[in-house]
């Protein structure tokens, strides 16, 4: 009985610090916005690849996001900024504006990448990036874009931690956005 007693609490001990520790996870798969793709085919832009989006050196969640006690990491490449990149690059795929041998390239640089899941009422988010445009050896274009972005929080974290996962690739989406409404940034595109 003894022993039971014992055996009992250790696996009690073990799930309360599996409980304490928190879990970590991918971020959702990116799906691309119709209404961007849309946006890429109405630009009267020939076709161009994406470079690589680095992480600036100073961006604590450059890696990895804390959402309350769990972590997000990116679920492509190593960072952030590849998650970025490749969602860039399936936006061009979809409006058949991908080149991988290109001459125009647009890389960037992610400088702002944070989720804040703490509040009961309202959870945001940001992201920025430096989106850079080159034709061979010519900067074409160089700016920081940014959005902000919030939903309804939860005390709940079983409903606030996914909900706040899953609002990661819709603010992708929504920068990707700022970026295409840019008139400077589709002109860089064309010849």
């Amino acid at each position: 009985m003894n022993t039971s007693l014992r055996s009992l609490a250790i696996f009690a001990a073990a799930i309360a610090l599996t409980a304490l520790v928190g879990c970590a996870g991918p971020a959702p798969h990116y799906a691309p916005s119709i209404d961007n793709v849309e946006t890429w085919k109405r630009a009267g832009i020939e076709p161009v690849k994406t470079g690589t989006v680095s992480v600036a050196p100073d961006l604590k969640t450059g890696q990895s996001i804390s959402i309350r006690a769990n972590t997000m990491v990116s679920g492509v490449g190593n960072h952030y900024g590849d998650y970025l990149a490749q969602a860039l690059r399936q936006e061009l795929e979809l409006a058949k504006l991908y080149d991988a041998g290109a001459r125009t390239e647009v890389s960037g640089v992610l400088v702002g990448n944070d989720i804040s899941a703490g509040g009961f009422s309202t959870n945001s988010g940001e992201i920025s990036a430096r989106f850079i445009v080159k034709r061979g050896d010519q900067m074409r274009f160089d700016k920081i874009k940014r959005i902000d972005h919030t939903w309804e929080g939860s005390f709940a974290g079983a409903v606030a931690i996914p909900r706040a996962a899953n609002n990661y690739p819709i603010m992708v989406r929504m920068l990707i956005g700022e970026l295409l409404a840019d008139p400077d940034f589709l002109a860089a595109l064309r010849k």
